[in-house]
């Protein structure tokens, strides 16, 4: 039963122009155009009572490994949304079709 599911706001941090779709879907949002202001937003909503969870669009952040690192610890969940706008990574088909065949 879903009784016991925290009941509280979750935060979208991104541009202006990605921002218009997650508030039409009801969610909170909060522009940022850098990974210095998303880092800045999160640490301020840390202290919110209300906020169960965060989400950062991936095409603000500079530095994934280093935005995930400081933000490790936080109390309240932090996820990066990849968009469009985020840059591609190279796929690794030998790779995955060694994870597809459980090598």
């Amino acid at each position: 039963m879903l009784s016991r599911v925290a009941r509280g706001k979750v935060v979208v941090v991104g541009d202006r122009e990605t921002l218009p779709l997650f508030k039409s879907a009801g969610f909170t949002t909060i522009e940022a155009y850098s990974q210095t202001q998303a880092l800045n937003i999160v640490s301020r909503l840390q202290g919110s009572s209300d906020v169960v969870l965060i989400i950062v669009l991936k095409h603000i952040i500079d530095n994934e490994e280093e935005f995930k690192a400081k933000t490790a610890e936080s109390r309240i969940p932090v996820f990066v949304l990849p968009t469009l706008w985020s840059p591609g990574e190279p796929l690794d088909v030998n790779k995955l079709l060694a994870k597809a065949l459980g090598l």
